[in-house]
């Protein structure tokens, strides 16, 4: 065999190799935006059937409602009752002349004033309540109900929304001191706190406390509120059975009270941790009056109790 021929056999057998990988390449990426087409398409249909039955059932409910059509505005929060002013306008789609409206807003019922095919009310609400409503409508002896869609958060609505962080790594640790039933935690980071504010009212100062069983062992200002985060390394004694929490306290303009929780750590009868890592606390905040009394907290909604501190 000519001593050419092995060398050029092997280089044609590698340039064709290299063809079919081409080829094989090639042919995945047909094959994958095939796939992607047709899960595209499918995505494309769903959503198209979604949408028909969504307007069907849109459509379905209009037809069964008794209500042509309705709106409503706020009007100016009441710092005082801590109540906004909210106005419905109703128009049902059959009136008589002794139909008569009952509106019901967060479990009060007001009577709407009738003005031709249109009824009328304006009533208070309290920020902290839940915001639904629904209409009753009275006909010779018959009564009808619907449940207005009303979606409103009063209290993020007219309020200021706090947000309290530790920014980058926070470093928590407790130290048990030998022999006795005591020990140091150590919290360590840089704690921000951002706030969203209100209409005519804002956040005029915020303090980091850090109490014992409800005794404040540590308080200091946030000097800039929204701006660079106060940075925390804090030594705290705390004895067996003891509860320790570090709580960022802020106060608005209209002198309510936002206590959010950023760390909490207890000890047992022996003075050991009765955790064995940091939980991770929401971003949620418990709101009282200046006196103490809790106007809402997380869950639970409106109380009437009053907040250890």
């Amino acid at each position: 065999m000519n001593k050419h021929a092995i060398p050029l056999l092997f280089a044609t057998l590698i340039i064709l190799q290299i063809i079919s990988l081409v080829r094989i390449g090639n042919l995945q990426n047909d094959l994958n935006n095939t796939r992607n087409q047709l899960s595209n398409s499918a995505s494309q249909q769903s959503n198209q059937i979604n949408n028909i039955y969504a307007n069907i059932d849109s459509m379905l409910k209009r037809q069964a409602s008794i209500i042509d059509s309705y709106e409503y505005s706020f009007g100016t929060l009441d710092n005082n009752t801590l109540t906004v002013p909210v106005t419905f306008n109703i128009t049902p789609k059959e009136t008589k002349a002794d139909t008569s409206a009952t509106l019901v807003v967060s479990g009060q019922s007001f009577n709407m004033n009738k003005n031709g095919t249109n009824f009328t009310a304006t009533l208070p609400v309290r920020i902290f309540d839940a915001f639904e409503a629904r209409i009753i409508l009275a006909d010779g002896g018959v009564r009808k109900t619907e449940k207005l869609e009303v979606s409103e958060n009063l209290r993020e609505k007219l309020l200021p929304i706090i947000h309290v962080r530790f920014e980058g790594k926070s470093t928590s640790r407790y130290s048990k001191n030998q022999g006795e039933s005591s020990g140091i935690y150590h919290k360590a980071g840089n704690l921000s706190l951002d706030v969203k504010p209100a209409a005519n009212n804002k956040i005029e100062g915020a303090r980091l406390v850090i109490d014992v069983d409800g005794k404040t062992v540590s308080e200091k200002t946030i000097e800039k509120i929204g701006g660079s985060a106060i940075q925390m390394d804090e030594k705290i004694p705390v004895s067996a059975g003891q509860k320790l929490t570090i709580a960022v306290i802020a106060t608005d303009s209209f002198g309510l009270v936002y206590k959010t929780v950023v760390d909490q750590y207890e000890l047992n009868d022996n003075a050991d941790p009765k955790r064995e890592r940091e939980p991770m606390w929401p971003d949620e905040t418990i709101i009282t009056d200046k006196d103490g009394a809790i106007l809402y907290t997380p869950g639970f909604g409106r109380v009437n109790e009053q907040l250890k501190r």
